[in-house]
């Protein structure tokens, strides 16, 4: 399901059912392929209601909190040009009053080296990260080929102590509206593929598989969001 620029905006200033079944989707997914305990009953409730219902840590009831705001807060920003600046104020506001942010973590590069668990990836070290940065965001992003190429360098080189996949897929976000492609949601229903193929591009620099499994949480999404296909055509139109 594609949306244009114009209509996410749209959705977002009159607080539509559309726009918070994405949002639902898209954030429930993202965060449960990072450990998150919020189910989607729970994470509506906090939606809708702006109460926590269920058991979690107090760190996973902030970032969730937080991942709603910074959902909006790309869509308000979508047509700045993404920056290192823009870049570390998706991280600030993710990791906004958590115990990274106590320690200085958030909105800034990491100072520590960090690693990716089970793989043998190495990622970019602190003194790397900011030039590496910088080269990622001069690619041009055109089809979803480019979307996939991105994502496994920005995880290749894991800029921030924490929230590398959570930034990461928000950027895959912002690609595809801005580039007119359909919706990326990394389903939890392809969680171990993903991986995989994530592994496989940055091992093997083969993005062959990444771009199959993007395609097919494209397709997910598409059967999810069916019932307001009309809808969602007539807002493009506009």
């Amino acid at each position: 399901m594609k949306f244009s620029k114009d209509a996410m905006k749209l959705l977002l200033e009159i607080n539509n059912v559309i726009y918070d079944d994405i949002k639902l989707e898209f954030l429930y997914h993202s965060n449960k392929l990072e450990g998150s305990t919020f189910n989607l009953e729970q994470l509506n409730v906090l939606l809708d209601e702006d109460k926590i219902i269920g058991e979690h840590s107090v760190d996973d009831v902030q970032e969730t909190i937080n991942s709603l705001k910074l959902f909006d807060f790309v869509i308000k920003t979508i047509d700045e040009e993404l920056t290192p600046r823009l870049l570390k104020e998706y991280h600030s506001l993710l990791k906004s009053n958590t115990i990274d942010s106590e320690r200085g973590f958030a909105g800034v590069y990491k100072k520590i080296p960090n690693k990716l668990r089970g793989v043998d990836i190495e990622t970019a070290q602190p003194y790397e990260v900011e030039e590496k940065v910088d080269k990622l965001l001069e690619m041009k992003i055109d089809a979803i080929e480019d979307i996939a190429n991105f994502h496994q360098r920005f995880e290749h080189i894991h800029p921030f102590q924490d929230g590398n996949g959570r930034i990461g897929r928000y950027l895959m976000l912002r690609q595809c509206i801005e580039n007119n492609i359909d919706f990326i949601v990394i389903d939890d229903e392809y969680n171990k593929e993903y991986k995989q193929a994530l592994y496989t591009a940055q091992k093997d620099n083969n993005i062959i598989p990444l771009v199959k499994i993007l395609k097919k949480c494209q397709t997910r999404l598409d059967e999810k969001l069916s019932k307001y296909k009309t809808q969602i055509e007539e807002l493009n139109n506009k």
